[in-house]
């Protein structure tokens, strides 16, 4: 299979996982570069990380036409996140890349673990009309700053941080968690990019291909996303996601 078809699938994949999941894509885009590209680690890290612009935005727009993003808690969110994804960014120059390829896949692990509990553990967060918690803006500027750090620092969107705490902290609805999660993930991807692109690490050819397919694949997962039961796809999705990142822990050390 050729490296321009591959790159294309792995668009599809994380395109689809950003709208479905609202976790920007970039978890499953750095593992599967270096997998299936066998990209230098730096250039796999980084490289998904622009390509959530486009994502986001994408998988977004079927969330704003629906009336579904927290603007007031987004922009509370990004205070911190903005900052701190600019200082996890250049934080990776100074670790070795085999550390920071062994931190995604740990990462990649603890996301699935944090969907499994989610879609087996936890009971489905029953929204009510009117029951959502008002913004206390130091836990909305920490989460952000927590999501922030872990986006510039593994060049992931932050989504993984920013669902279930939407979700359960603020008391949001699903759909309200992941449309506002993706509004955050498309402003940090900006200064994440900016920070990388200067550090090297990007790899523009790539992030056309990308594109290409990140963009519709979004939007469907997004629309889909509207429409489904998301437990059972959360369980899924958490299975297997602990699957892949013990997998390419094992192919990295």
């Amino acid at each position: 299979m050729s490296t321009t078809v591959l790159t294309l699938f792995i668009g599809l994949i994380t395109g689809f996982a950003s709208g479905l999941l609202g976790i920007g894509g970039s978890a499953l885009g750095t593992p599967l570069l270096r997998l299936l590209l066998t990209a230098p680690p730096l250039i796999a890290l980084a490289t998904p990380m622009p390509v959530m612009l486009p994502s986001a935005i994408s998988g977004g727009i079927a969330y704003v036409r629906d009336k579904k993003v927290d603007y007031k808690l987004a922009g509370w969110m990004l205070l911190a996140a903005v900052p701190m994804t600019w200082i996890g960014a250049t934080i990776t120059a100074y670790l070795a890349p085999v550390i920071l390829m062994i931190f995604t896949a740990v990462f990649l692990m603890v996301i699935g673990i944090s969907f499994i509990i989610r879609g087996f553990l936890l009971k489905p967060v029953e929204h009510i009309i009117g029951s959502e918690k008002p913004i206390n803006k130091f836990e909305a500027i920490l989460f952000g700053a927590i999501g922030g750090f872990l986006a510039g620092l593994l060049a992931i969107g932050g989504g993984i941080i920013y669902v279930p705490v939407i979700l359960r902290v603020f008391k949001r609805s699903m759909k309200v968690a992941l449309a506002t999660s993706l509004a955050v993930v498309t402003a940090v991807a900006i200064p994440g990019t900016i920070r990388h692109q200067m550090l090297g690490h990007i790899d523009w050819g790539i992030v056309a291909l990308l594109s290409i397919a990140v963009i519709p694949a979004s939007f469907l997962g997004a629309k889909l996303a509207l429409r489904l039961r998301n437990q059972t796809l959360e369980r899924i999705f958490g299975i297997c996601t602990i699957i892949f990142g013990v997998y390419f822990l094992f192919t990295q050390i």
